[in-house]
């Protein structure tokens, strides 16, 4: 009997023992296949897309028609990362239908893209539309003759097969003529990423809905994503947009939007909706397309020269709308040095180093004071190396937003919007002393402009690297004041030493909103940027939800008023309420306070003066418009503030 048991227990043991290293083994197998991409370039893990360093990677972009104005790629390139944007999708051609684009300029615009810190998409166009298999044959064998250069940048490019292949709304169709374009460039070497368009245009997400997954399947590397364009079919309303965004994620695979804009031929695009529907659901966007969009389509240009110094109504809204690009974008790691072990955490989820540092913060924010409720600040908006750093009541203006830009080793760099993010802020002469300065001074990346940032409750104490993380950022004497000092002290633990990370048009550190929904949220930001008019002109206008717009009038609540900065004439400015839905209004209102903030003029418009010009019922407010008297105005910032 006992013989019997101890063989029983020795068996089991053993089975035991086998059925543990099984799945050792099946889970080493499996992290092979999971992560096999992930020293050498992009790679698909679940619905996320994930770079060379095993950070998720949301696209914030716009398409560059290289094919057809290959003079104007190097400055579109340039321009677009200027303005924030992670990705561009680059117009190819494989000489089908237009000049083909040569192996030396491919080289090329990967290497601009690569200078600018850009991730890059090459797509061939020459098949648009077509039903044709042969016009897809014609892609796949451009890629192959691009093999080695396309396998080199496996950290910095991914490859969309052909733009818009297959017209026809006909799912299974689709899938086979995919499924043999993979196979065909799988097996010639190339392993890089491979981005699908959806059928019908681009216009069909139903083909991924149903036929998506088997077309992923068939990829050895398991490594395709897919792409919707979202113009009047695929993205004309807000459910519309949300049902095929859904959809297409429940397939188990990455999806992006390779193209939108503002409107196109045959009806309106919810355009709003893709930007903030894609930022709650951690999906990519791509606009269409930076210029050169002929007569007939010049609503898609989205800069008005490739220089990018002017930009369309449809380029501000891209860029500088509170779901848009400057407000979302963050560098892909590969250009950043930051990376993760964990195929869990996204670039963007907080995790801590063993020092206690932060980590996944990277973004722009507004870093606001816990002792003050003042802002960090720029003082008067200067570029200059130099320049100090105080603390100021909120505005929203370039002066007070700051990115943090992680150096992978539980450190970041704060650049500041006043130098276009190539400067930051930085410890006067590298000082290890206690009062030692706070400045704005060009990033050279030494320690003494690197911090450490350090959760203590709801707030967090950024520490100076130079200091070896004993000293912290604070506002000299506890002050309350604005344009306060804002220097380095040894850490204490008090209020003037911690601050609130508000993330531009998002969410602040401590969870409250500052969307356009009040809550928290001290200001609501409706506009950011440089708008210029002359008098009797709208220099900004602000299109309310119900219109189409991202302000939601439910914001004006009885305790805001509207603050604008400008420049021009000192009181020249006036904030004009508009309806035509309600009936038709143009309400102008005068402000009640200006000064000096920035460098520029303030104007504040209080909500009982709203009121006696407009109504209390802003339900039917349309467009909010600031306008000029009789001088010309710039505008930089409007914002709904809260006292």
């Amino acid at each position: 009997m006992t013989t019997t048991s101890n063989f029983k227990k020795a068996a089991s043991a053993v089975m035991a023992l086998i059925m543990f290293i099984s799945l050792i083994f099946v889970s080493d197998v499996t992290n092979v296949d999971a992560y096999a991409a992930s020293a050498d370039g992009f790679y698909v893990s679940g619905t996320t897309l994930r770079d060379a360093n095993g950070n998720a990677f949301m696209m914030r972009g716009v398409n560059i028609a290289h094919a057809w104005f290959p003079s104007d790629t190097q400055a579109s390139i340039k321009a677009a990362a200027n303005l924030g944007a992670n990705t561009v999708r680059v117009v190819l051609s494989d000489g089908a239908k237009y000049n083909k684009t040569s192996y030396s300029e491919v080289k090329n615009i990967i290497e601009w893209c690569k200078s600018n810190k850009l991730v890059c998409i090459l797509e061939v166009h020459d098949a648009t539309g077509s039903d044709s298999m042969s016009d897809l044959n014609k892609a796949v064998n451009y890629w192959k003759e691009l093999k080695d250069l396309l396998n080199n940048n496996r950290k910095y490019v991914l490859l969309n097969i052909a733009n818009e292949w297959y017209g026809t709304w006909d799912g299974s169709a689709w899938a086979n003529g995919n499924k043999n374009a993979i196979k065909a460039l799988r097996s010639a070497g190339i392993k890089n990423t491979i981005i699908v368009d959806c059928a019908g245009w681009g216009q069909y997400p139903d083909s991924i809905r149903y036929n998506g997954k088997d077309v992923f399947n068939v990829d050895s590397e398991k490594n395709t994503i897919f792409s919707i364009h979202m113009y009047e079919y695929a993205g004309g309303n807000a459910s519309t947009v949300k049902n095929n965004i859904n959809n297409a994620l429940n397939t188990g695979v990455p999806v992006i939007i390779g193209e939108f804009g503002c409107y196109h031929t045959n009806g309106d695009v919810d355009e709003m909706t893709i930007m903030s529907y894609c930022k709650s659901k951690g999906v990519g966007y791509l606009g269409w397309s930076w210029i050169g969009n002929g007569s007939d389509w010049s609503y898609l240009d989205l800069a008005k020269d490739r220089d990018g110094k002017s930009l369309t109504d449809w380029g501000n809204t891209l860029f500088y709308s509170t779901n848009g690009i400057k407000n979302t974008s963050s560098k892909c790691s590969v250009y950043m040095g930051s990376s993760s072990s964990s195929s869990s955490s996204s670039s963007s989820s907080s995790g801590t180093d063993k020092n206690g540092g932060v980590l996944g913060l990277d973004g722009t924010y507004y870093i606001k004071n816990k002792n003050s409720g003042k802002y960090l600040d720029v003082d008067y908006g200067k570029a200059d190396n130099g320049t100090n750093i105080q603390q100021h009541d909120f505005n929203g203006c370039h002066a007070q937003k700051f990115k943090l830009v992680s150096d992978g080793k539980g450190y970041y760099s704060i650049l500041t919007g006043s130098t276009d993010f190539k400067g930051g802020l930085d410890v006067t002469n590298a000082s290890k002393a206690d009062g030692a300065n706070i400045i704005q001074w060009s990033n050279r990346g030494g320690d003494h402009q690197k911090f450490q940032l350090v959760k203590i409750g709801d707030a967090y104490a950024i520490k100076t690297k130079i200091s070896n993380c004993y000293s912290a950022v604070e506002v000299y004497a506890h002050s309350k004041s604005n344009g306060a000092n804002v220097n380095q002290w040894k850490y204490l633990g008090n209020n003037n030493q911690l601050w609130y990370l508000e993330k531009c048009g998002g969410t602040s550190s401590s969870g409250s909103s500052s969307s356009n929904n009040q809550s928290s949220a001290s200001y609501i930001s409706a506009f950011w940027g440089k708008s210029s008019c002359s008098a009797w002109k709208q220099a900004v206008c602000i299109d309310t939800a119900k219109n189409g717009g991202s302000f939601n009038t439910n914001s004006i609540t009885s305790n805001c008023h509207f603050y604008v900065e400008y420049s021009g004439s000192k009181n020249e400015i006036e904030l004009i309420l508009q309806s035509w839905s309600g009936g038709a209004e143009w309400a102008k209102v005068q402000s009640f306070e200006n000064g000096s903030a920035n460098g520029h003029y303030y104007a504040k418009f209080s909500y009982n003066d709203m009121v006696k010009a407009f109504g209390s019922n802003f339900g039917k407010l349309d467009r909010i418009n600031i306008g000029a008297k009789n001088g010309g105005i710039t505008v930089y910032s409007v914002c709904c503030s809260y006292s």
